[in-house]
């Protein structure tokens, strides 16, 4: 049984790295803004298998460093943590909310009503596209 829970952002450090850059030190994956952030974990009997990070401007808001443990994914968890963050984000006034996707994961926000902006771009040698949703 799966359980979701707001979560102090240290605790996001060592899903994020080893998820998204594996290669990289566990410093590489502290945002500046992690302090004025809401990040929420989904555990899986006690274990943590998926963290996203929300970051809220006014009716804007960003998440980030969105990641599900390699063992846990394509079975619903990062589905059931993204519609929990989408909640949490509309309860607190967002009206649009964006986030810098990953070429590789454009299909699983498009099949959650995220749209592509702009053109992709590169950071870090990975290629990204921007994609928002609205939450009116």
């Amino acid at each position: 049984m799966s359980v979701i829970e707001q979560i102090h952002p240290l605790v996001t450090r060592r899903l994020r790295q080893e998820v998204l850059y594996p290669s990289q030190s566990i410093d590489n994956v502290i945002l500046e803004e992690d302090d004025n952030g809401l990040h929420f974990g989904l555990y899986d009997s006690d274990k943590l298998i998926s963290v996203v990070s929300l970051f809220i401007r006014g009716t804007e808001a960003q998440f980030r460093k969105f990641a599900t443990d390699n063992n846990y994914q394509g079975k619903g968890y990062g589905s059931e943590l993204l519609n929990f963050m989408l909640t949490q984000a509309k309860q607190q006034g967002v009206a649009k909310i964006w986030c810098n996707a990953r070429i590789t994961a454009v299909n699983f926000y498009s099949k959650h009503g995220f749209t592509e902006v702009g053109s992709n771009f590169i950071n870090g040698g990975i290629t990204y596209i921007r994609m928002e949703k609205s939450l009116d």
